[in-house]
């Protein structure tokens, strides 16, 4: 597929009417330092701020960049979108926005479905979130990993994330995480015992469906433009492709071997440091994104990953460390929408 790229002024006409995309306004708003959630609503009049970010409060990858922007202390336009109940992130003003980052020029689209969301692995996904544009540069980043990536290289100012002496190492953590199946467990259930909240369980029968009459609606609404049209067929055949995968007893066993597997290696990976974080003193991108993850187990009622019967103390403890981080407080656990349970330490 061939993108044709848009200028600095287009890109920011396209973040206007993704923007627009948002009902009600109040959740699109302004995050700064003495406003860290989203409670102050953005005027149309406003001047835009350097950076907007396209968010769900429950997506596990948008929790990943709001954890990031909280740590390095940076303001931005939040602009959340009603995810599974509206589908806000499948309208075309979103998806023509997104189709002009980097990776969606670069990587292949997403087709097939192996229960996770990194772009490596899965291909690049034009509908989903999270999505943000620097409007300094007019440019669009997507793909959560390249986002972490982004913001942590261009906003050393407050904390380095990145340390360039550890960097290729902290890229390994940040692609272990990638590999949790974390997708396919919140949609489908371990065969043997579904330990999801009941609320989430109620929500899943039929959702594909849900998504399928949805994108076929935009296909025909978009039909005279051929890059929003391969983008929106790609996403039927991956959701037809998870619609499968999430109900295949095997597969879904395999999800959650695949996900004990990786807190195993973090287990190991701890009895290495002699810090409290994974590279000691030093809190890093690594971090951020094992500390969502565990969040997000916990949630899906995995805690028992690291409980007392798995013998697993180090990350018992890494958790309990994670859940009192500020930065993971307002990017992932006091987030509205964020669908958190009460921790189980």
């Amino acid at each position: 597929m061939t993108i044709q790229s848009a200028n600095q002024e287009q890109i920011a006409e396209m973040t206007r009417a993704a923007i627009d995309v948002i009902r009600p306004p109040g959740r699109a708003t302004l995050i700064s330092a003495d406003h860290p959630l989203p409670e102050i609503a953005r005027s149309a009049t406003a001047d835009a701020p350097e950076l907007e970010l396209f968010h769900f409060g429950f997506s596990i990858c948008s929790q990943k960049v709001r954890t990031v922007l909280s740590e390095l202390n940076v303001g931005f336009g939040s602009n959340q979108f009603a995810g599974p109940i509206e589908y806000e992130n499948y309208t075309p003003a979103y998806v023509r926005l997104r189709l002009q980052s980097d990776v969606a020029k670069s990587a292949k689209l997403v087709s097939s479905y192996s229960g996770g969301s990194a772009v490596e692995s899965e291909g690049f996904d034009p509908l989903v979130v999270p999505t943000l544009v620097d409007n300094r540069h007019g440019r669009v980043i997507a793909d959560s990993k390249l986002i972490c990536l982004y913001l942590a290289r261009n906003f050393r100012e407050h904390i380095d994330l990145l340390p360039r002496d550890i960097e290729p190492a902290i890229i390994e953590q940040i692609d272990r995480v990638d590999r949790t199946p974390h997708v396919a467990m919140l949609y489908g259930a371990n065969p043997d015992c579904d330990t999801r909240p009941p609320e989430l369980q109620a929500r899943m029968p039929g959702i594909h469906q849900k998504k399928f009459r949805v994108i076929e609606a935009y296909i025909d609404q978009v039909r005279d433009e051929p890059d929003l049209v391969a983008a929106y067929r790609a996403k039927l055949e991956k959701e037809k492709a998870a619609e499968t995968f999430v109900v295949d007893d095997a597969a879904m066993r395999s999800a959650t071997a695949q996900a004990e597997t990786l807190i195993r290696g973090l287990e190991d990976k701890l009895a290495e440091t002699s810090g409290p974080w994974i590279f000691g003193e030093r809190f890093t991108l690594a971090d951020v994104v094992w500390g969502v993850s565990l969040i997000r187990l916990d949630y899906l009622g995995n805690a028992e990953f690291w409980g007392n019967a798995a013998g697993r103390p180090r990350v018992k403890s890494y958790f309990e460390r994670a859940l009192n981080r500020p930065s993971l407080v307002t990017g992932v656990l006091e987030w509205p929408g964020s669908g958190r349970r009460l921790p189980t330490t």
